[in-house]
């Protein structure tokens, strides 16, 4: 079976509850939409999963600053030290970050020692920026936040990083005509009220993140046959 959790925003109670109603065996497939590294557990939630050979990360907008910004911290020592010393890109960067709550992140990061640092910006390089699948006969193409600058004709190998990463996805549009576009990072109370706390299923959208960082929940969804779960 194929299963895709949403945004799991540091909440290790609710992660490991979930790894526990799934109970995937090790043939299935579990992905991990991204927005992993925030709120109190992130760091040690992705210790875990880099040890699970059955799941696979999205990459979110939390990993793309961790990737870019933890080295960079790492050798300056501090995030205050760090905003001294970056180009002025960085430091643009390193600002977008600050306002989503990486402060836990960054400061577990900096008390691993030298080999817990290369282990996890090692997996940060790892996580994909889409993951398109088919199963029971329906495709699904996984992006964190969406495609930005959508259109059906170019090849989803074609976009940048950060077409991934930093789209505003249009839940009353479908994107593509064959396949279902399955997001993560935008709460689904913020596209309609009537889907707070749950999966938003219309215009060929399945949107997964349901607040868990927010205290609401955190979603899954089996693929085939099409399942939610939440905790």
């Amino acid at each position: 079976m194929t299963y895709i959790i949403g945004d799991i925003s540091g909440n290790k109670e609710k992660y490991e509850k979930m790894l526990e109603k799934l109970n995937p065996r090790e043939t299935d497939a579990v992905f991990v939409i991204g927005n992993v590294l925030c709120g109190e557990s992130g760091v040690e939630i992705l210790q875990d999963m880099m040890y699970r050979s059955n799941i696979f990360p999205v990459l979110g907008k939390q990993e793309y600053y961790a990737k870019k910004l933890l080295p960079l911290i790492a050798e300056y020592g501090s995030t205050e030290k760090a905003t001294e010393s970056i180009s002025a890109e960085d430091k643009e960067l390193l600002k977008g970050w600050l306002g989503t709550k990486c402060e836990k992140t960054v400061s577990d990061f900096l008390a691993l020692d030298e080999e817990g640092r290369e282990a996890i910006l090692d997996y940060l390089s790892e996580f994909a920026s889409y993951e398109e699948i088919t199963e029971g006969g329906k495709t699904f193409v996984i992006a964190s936040s969406g495609i930005r600058n959508f259109n059906e004709d170019t090849p989803l190998e074609d976009y940048a990083e950060e077409d991934f990463v930093f789209a505003e996805t249009d839940y009353m549009t479908p994107y593509f005509s064959d396949k279902y576009l399955v997001t993560g990072n935008k709460p689904t109370a913020m596209i309609s009220r009537e889907f707070t706390g749950k999966v938003y299923s219309k215009k060929r959208h399945l949107a997964i993140d349901c607040g868990a960082l927010y205290g609401g929940n955190l979603a899954a969804v089996c693929l085939n046959p099409l399942k939610v779960f939440y905790c």
